[in-house]
């Protein structure tokens, strides 16, 4: 099982996402933390990640996409999962439309655990296997089954 099930549940998983866009897909992402109280505004989240887009564009290939940044005031780390049937142009580094997206915030004073958690996502996604697993999820239930049967070789805990 993976532990990763342990930072992300049903209510974070966004299927489909409708946006077209990505600053769409970020404040769609966003969304769900904002409605249940996690970030206080996805305007300030949004443009952490934006700044943090500025600098390298985290659609890292393959279909996918991290979008991701530090911000004050939170207390653990906010994963939130999105699947586009479409894909949205991410300005991936393989130029391909992203269908799977990562967003996550984090507090500023955990950048370890931050890494932490993208080095594991990252290692899972560059699976292709898990990606269409992903990629057949119709439903958040069935997403988070495909997470929890994810065997992530997650040796060391997060």
């Amino acid at each position: 099982m993976s532990d990763l099930t342990k930072f992300i549940s049903e209510e974070f998983i966004v299927v489909p996402m409708r946006a077209g866009s990505a600053d769409g897909a970020i404040l769609e992402l966003l969304k769900p933390l904002e409605n249940k109280g996690i970030i206080d505004s996805s305007e300030v989240c949004r443009e952490t990640i934006l700044k943090r887009e500025r600098r390298m564009s985290t659609g890292v290939g393959k279909g996918v996409a991290l979008p991701h940044g530090l911000s004050d005031g939170l207390k653990e780390v906010a994963v939130v999962l999105g699947l586009s049937r479409e894909g949205i142009n991410y300005r991936a580094v393989d130029n391909m439309l992203c269908h799977i997206f990562i967003l996550m915030i984090s507090p500023s004073d955990k950048p370890e655990k931050h890494l932490k958690m993208l080095s594991r996502f990252s290692k899972a996604l560059d699976s292709g296997s898990f990606r269409s697993a992903l990629l057949a999820a119709r439903t958040p239930a069935q997403a988070m089954h495909v997470l929890a049967d994810l065997d992530d070789g997650g040796e060391e805990e997060i």
